[in-house]
């Protein structure tokens, strides 16, 4: 339960063996390799190595890989949990699939050139489809469309508005222009649809006639015959591209069968980027490179003889200095760590810092099942998340998250015991073995506020431990414990005024509370101001602490969001169940209605409620509680090691590590 300690590494190798090597420490996964830029005041011959142009190739390789899996997907759709798990397989089959990678990216190329074919071919069907389309209101016409000309005629095919009668559009036609034949296709409630056969002695006095009633030219240069002929070879035209497309879709399905190969080998192109990234951190000349980074001490033995044993270089493991802050990663039992997911969304500590996770775990499940106050949605939390755990083993961030959501469903069934609250059903309330919130809300506010000043406290106990690994004793005193002693008094003079407590203010533990307080308020005034360097400094410095008593105050007062959501909670439920129950009517309909309001409602309140003890939760971790101690600032440990997407590969190193350790990193 704590910041796990790290030792620098520096290894001196050959050139020749830099590949390998990276391998090997991708491998055991438990080195951060640093960044190393050449100094400008050494010779030339020392530089970074160029990756840029690799590593782009290896994205577009990783782009096709992702592509084509996500083709397969769409053909031949794969049922996946609902939290993807990775799949375990051994390193003599990784290698095995992995000196199959040309022809995999053979498979890879193909799935996308059928699909890029299988689109085109759609598009191409959308286009016939449209001219198919456009071709009937011609059906009735018994010409060739693509004819516009013969030795003799010119043939116009086009609209005139609708709004204009056909029948004075023909009369005047042909009044005007007796050498003139108009075959007529369909109408539509915006066209007519025409041909007009002219001869071409009279075509421009045809075409002024034409304009003047709104003609509108269409011509055909696809169609080859009538429309009707046209719409057959356009029939023929799609029958032939749905054959392709279906057998290209039955290709793609066959090359489905080669799905785990294509995500192993994506995640060996994965692999493979990492090195070629972490190559580019190292510092190079034609024949050595150099290598510095972090890794936990608990292993620092072990992977410096085995590179020793197996390389021929130097290597070397040091100690960080006293002040030198180093990548953090904490380490914490099964329950602790389900902590985790809060903590690292606020940041992680210094390294010089105390791991708040043992303290942090207890008072924030503790306050998310008093914020939710019902044993009943704490039974459905519990039972969900074990189910989860249980039946999909999530991993890495979202395993944690689950197992906070199980442990806040304990808390929760907790203070359902505590309050007698059960599904907001009022004639439970009598089971509770504490309190019942709704009945007596000033006591229980007065228990929020008791539990904000523990957790305040243990806030600042934190912070006096962190003074103390400093060496800074006297800070310890001053700074955490009489400013202590000035709360503490100030906390109890104020209990004749705490809601639902009967002290009066001549009670002996009110008088000793003003006593503490005042002198509190001394040892604060004559400390604070001790690291000033002029006497007015030293004697007035301790003045601009005291408002620490109105942020104390205010803290105490936020904790009323404890009191605040329960009753929430609990007086919503009961709304609920009183509304459902006031129902009337046929027997049938009464039991229907009655599910259908309890359903709507409890699972409303369950949600909104949830999602409030989880934020306010975190709310009260990371403002009253961390603000009192946590600097922060600290750097998350990010070890070189394979960050695949699909599997994971069980290789010896994963034993070497363990052996004779009592964790591993994840």
């Amino acid at each position: 339960m704590a910041v796990v300690k790290m030792n620098k590494i520096t290894i001196l190798g050959l050139k020749k063996e830099r590949s390998s090597l990276l391998e090997t420490l991708m491998k055991f996964g438990v080195v951060e390799i640093k960044e190393e830029k050449p100094d400008e005041s050494l010779k030339e011959g020392i530089y970074n190595p160029e990756v840029n142009d690799d590593i782009a190739e290896i994205d577009s390789h990783i782009a096709d890989f992702e592509r084509a899996i996500g083709i397969l997907d769409s053909y031949v759709p794969k049922k996946l949990p609902a939290f993807s798990k990775r799949k375990v397989i051994s390193e003599s089959d990784y290698l095995k699939i992995i000196k199959c990678r040309e022809e995999i990216l053979d498979y890879v190329k193909k799935i996308n050139s059928l699909d890029d074919e299988n689109t085109k071919i759609k598009s191409e069907e959308n286009r016939l489809r449209n001219l198919a389309l456009s071709l009937d209101p011609w059906i009735d016409i018994d010409i060739p469309l693509n004819v516009s000309e013969t030795h003799f005629t010119y043939c116009w095919t086009g609209t005139i508005p609708a709004s204009y009668d056909y029948v004075s559009f023909l009369s005047s036609l042909y009044q005007q222009c007796p050498e003139t034949v108009v075959l007529k296709g369909k109408s539509s409630k915006e066209h007519h649809y025409i041909a007009v056969i002219a001869h071409k002695s009279i075509g421009e006095e045809v075409l002024a006639f034409l304009r003047n009633w709104g003609f509108n030219r269409i011509s055909f240069k696809e169609i080859n015959g009538t429309a009707r002929e046209g719409k057959e070879l356009i029939g023929k035209d799609l029958t032939e591209l749905a054959s392709r497309r279906q057998k290209n879709t039955e290709a793609i399905r066959e090359l489905a069968a080669r799905r785990d190969e294509i995500e192993i080998v994506s995640d060996g192109y994965r692999m493979e980027r990492s090195r070629i990234e972490a190559k580019g951190k190292l510092l190079s000349t034609r024949s050595v490179f150099m290598l510095k980074g972090w890794l936990p001490a608990e292993y620092s033995d072990k992977v410096c003889k085995y590179i020793n044993e197996h390389y021929f270089c130097a290597v070397s493991i040091e100690e960080p200095a006293e002040d030198e802050e180093f990548p953090v990663l904490l380490k914490n039992g099964p329950i602790v760590e389900s902590i985790s997911p809060v903590i690292t969304m606020y940041g992680m500590p210094s390294s010089r810092e105390i791991d708040p996770s043992a303290v942090t775990m207890p008072f924030y499940i503790l306050f998310f099942g008093l914020m939710l106050g019902d044993g009943g949605y704490g039974l459905i939390i519990a039972l969900a998340s074990a189910f989860v755990l249980w039946k999909f083993k999530p991993e890495g961030s979202s395993r944690l998250f689950f197992k906070l959501l199980f442990f806040c469903g304990l808390s929760t069934i907790f203070a359902g015991l505590l309050f007698g609250s059960w599904f907001g059903i009022a004639s439970l309330t009598k089971t509770a073995l504490l309190i019942v919130p709704t009945e007596q809300p000033e006591l229980m506010m007065s228990y929020s506020i008791l539990l904000g000043i523990i957790h305040m406290y243990a806030g600042m106990f934190l912070k006096a431990l962190n003074l103390i690994r400093r060496r800074q004793y006297v800070d310890a005193i001053c700074d955490v414990f009489f400013v202590c002693i000035m709360l503490t008094g100030f906390a109890l003079s104020l209990l004749p005024y705490a809601p639902g407590i009967n002290v009066t203010g001549s009670s002996n533990i009110v008088k000793t509370g003003n006593y503490v307080f005042l002198a509190g308020v001394v040892l604060v005034l004559l400390t604070q101001g001790r690291n000033s360097k002029n006497i007015f400094g030293k004697i007035f410095g301790g003045l601009p602490r005291l408002y620490d008593i109105v942020s104390f105050l205010s803290d105490c007062l936020s904790y009323i969001r404890i009191l605040a959501l329960g009753l929430a909670s609990a007086i919503i439920g009961d709304i609920v169940n009183t509304l459902a129950g006031s129902f009337g009517g046929f027997f049938i309909i009464r039991i229907v209605t009655m599910t259908l309001v309890l359903v709507a409602g409890h699972v409303i309140n369950f949600s909104l409620n949830v999602l409030g003890s989880y934020v306010h939760s975190c709310r009260l971790t990371y403002l009253e509680f961390f603000g009192k101690f946590l600097e922060g600032g600290g750097e998350a440990f990010r070890p070189f090691k394979a960050e695949t997407k699909y599997i994971i590969v069980d290789n010896e190193f994963n034993n070497l590590l363990t052996a004779g350790t009592k964790s591993r990193i994840a």
